[in-house]
């Protein structure tokens, strides 16, 4: 039995009469010979076309019904802030690729930074942080862009951009480039290289991000549909906000996904790490205390007023340990730690970290230790300790922040949204 392919199908599975197929053998065994050559070449086509479709997906999860016009993908090269924040801004770079049926190159992460490519050694996969199969998954059912790899992203474009997109965020009233009618320019001469982190760029638009907040446009205009666009400065979009683009996401995604929908889909060995230390040193009942300076810090204030802050934090702890029956532990997080904030603010209270956490001794805390379970990402080390603080019976919140609410909403999803077993500590009022 031979495979021959056919247009209509693809291969036709013939059974032939062992005698008529003797001698047509016997007439022309030239031909059949090239027959079976075709077939063969056929059938490795065939399968390299598969191999090079899975290498595409690979670890993504299924195709996305998203990506309208096969081989549309977007990069952005570098995303702005840290774990919280960033993660947000790589879920509205999904939304916004959405519209032009892209996918979006799954970035490299290292401490609780992003990035489009591996820009040093000691760069991993989004992997290390989410299940981006899962990921994939829940981004696709709401309708947002899918995640390709970086293998895919590669086959695709080759080491090539069609167009390298670099936003501006000059107020519109100091800028002598842009206006509402001139929205986006060439980039001038100086930035015109067609070099671009190691990958050609044929064109390069400089774009005010308070000039054009139309997707629609953007796709159309600026981009002008092209297969491979990278974005060399991803801050996310808010049209409330002037740090950042002012893309109406809506218009493409009815309900934008946050951080606050994927505490779902953190990584599994990152979960069994503090499911881990649960079980051997806090039990099912215990207090989680959230420490975080650097919102402290912003408002002007010094370090002797975190440490005044922290006195009283600890009484409001030993008030809850002494209402309970039972002995309860404590557990303790706080961005001042070896492995918190990469903010410079917290400078002073990181050089002071081991008197700041010496006022918490007779709460006897409980502390991550990343060295243990060999994690050196700061990211890493803060999901950790998130799902951690999210699993007490009880939480006491120091400051404020992104991280520190992103913390409140898990520890509310868990808890049944019981706001008598949340307290909030504002170091300002103190």
């Amino acid at each position: 039995m031979e495979s021959f392919p056919t247009k209509s199908t693809g291969f036709l599975s013939c059974n032939y009469n062992s005698r008529l197929f003797r001698l047509f053998r016997s007439q022309n065994n030239e031909y059949i010979y090239r027959l079976r050559s075709h077939s063969r070449q056929y059938i490795a086509n065939k399968l390299k076309m598969s191999k090079r479709v899975s290498k595409v997906f690979e670890n993504n999860g299924k195709k996305s019904s998203n990506t309208g016009r096969p081989g549309k993908l977007i990069i952005a090269f570098h995303y702005w802030e840290q774990l919280t924040m960033v993660t947000n801004n790589l879920l509205h770079l999904t939304a916004f690729a959405a519209h032009g049926g892209r996918q979006v190159v799954v970035p490299f992460v290292k401490d609780s930074r992003f990035r489009g490519t591996a820009v040093s050694n000691g760069f991993k996969t989004l992997a290390l942080y989410f299940n981006v199969t899962a990921l994939n998954d829940a981004l696709r059912s709401r309708g947002h862009a899918t995640f390709i790899s970086w293998e895919g992203f590669q086959d695709v474009c080759k080491g090539r951009l069609d167009v390298l997109v670099q936003f501006d965020y000059t107020d519109l009233n100091n800028s002598t480039t842009y206006s509402l009618a001139t929205p986006f320019v060439p980039c001038m001469k100086d930035r015109q290289s067609n070099k671009f982190r190691d990958f050609k760029a044929k064109t390069r638009i400089c774009m005010n991000v308070f000039a054009l907040d139309s997707v629609v446009r953007f796709e159309s205009e600026v981009v002008k549909r092209s297969p491979c666009v990278g974005i060399s400065q991803w801050r996310g979009s808010n049209t409330k906000r002037n740090n950042r683009a002012n893309f109406d996401l809506s218009s493409v995604v009815g309900n934008v996904m946050s951080s606050n929908d994927i505490g779902v889909f953190f990584n599994s060995r990152l979960i069994h790490h503090a499911q881990e230390l649960i079980a051997h040193n806090l039990g099912p009942h215990f207090i989680s205390v959230h420490i975080r300076t650097e919102h402290i810090l912003k408002s002007g204030s010094n370090l002797s007023l975190i440490t005044i802050c922290i006195s009283r934090l600890r009484a409001q702890v030993q008030s809850i340990v002494r209402a309970s029956a039972v002995p309860i532990p404590v557990f303790v997080a706080a961005d001042f730690n070896e492995f918190g904030s990469s903010s410079t603010l917290i400078k002073q209270p990181r050089e002071n970290a081991k008197s700041l956490m010496e006022i918490l001794h007779p709460l006897k805390p409980i502390t991550f230790q990343p060295a243990e379970y060999k994690l050196v990402f700061r990211g890493a080390v803060a999901i950790v300790e998130m799902n951690i603080l999210a699993s007490g019976k009880h939480l006491v919140l120091l400051g404020k922040g992104h991280f520190q609410s992103w913390v409140e909403n898990q520890f509310l999803k868990r808890n049944s949204n019981d706001q008598s077993r949340l307290e909030r500590l504002a170091c300002r009022e103190m």
